[in-house]
């Protein structure tokens, strides 16, 4: 029996952890309105967000095999403790971006592992959750440009 993959029941099952990753997503950008950021860094952030969507969908195999790669000699080693201690410099200094980071990737990961479930092909997957990315990043737009237009 072929399971059914209409609309209606995706989004009965799906809906939490898609509503999750735009939420998420609303709430950096907000963060980044409030820091005033540039536009640069705007785009930045568009890039980042369909960057970690192809990350976990298209390119996963790639990733994988060089973190596994990482772990096979006293170089990779080495690497990936300098890579440890570099992170945790930035927990320090910069906490609240890395916990903004933190949620995002937990979020992702858990639309891609719902979208997995969902029987997504990898390139249904990653243009889902960079759509659900951008569209977060848009709401967050969404008080700025209606303040805008009231005054």
């Amino acid at each position: 029996m072929k399971p059914n993959r209409s609309l209606p029941t995706l989004l009965r099952s799906h809906w939490l952890s898609w509503t999750l990753l735009v939420m998420a997503y609303a709430t950096f950008g907000d963060f980044l309105h409030h820091r005033e950021t540039s536009q640069i860094a705007w785009g930045v952030t568009v890039l980042l967000a369909i960057a970690g969507a192809w990350l976990i969908t298209l390119g996963w195999p790639q990733t994988r095999r060089v973190l596994l790669l990482g772990f096979q000699s006293d170089v990779g080693y080495f690497a990936m403790a300098l890579s440890a201690a570099s992170v945790a410099v930035l927990v320090v200094t910069q906490f609240q971006m890395f916990a903004y980071f933190a949620m995002l990737v937990a979020v992702s990961l858990l639309a891609r592992v719902d979208n997995l479930i969902a029987g997504f092909r990898d390139a249904i997957a990653f243009l889902w959750l960079a759509v659900l990315a951008l569209l977060g990043l848009a709401v967050s737009w969404l008080p700025t440009l209606l303040s805008s237009l009231s005054t």
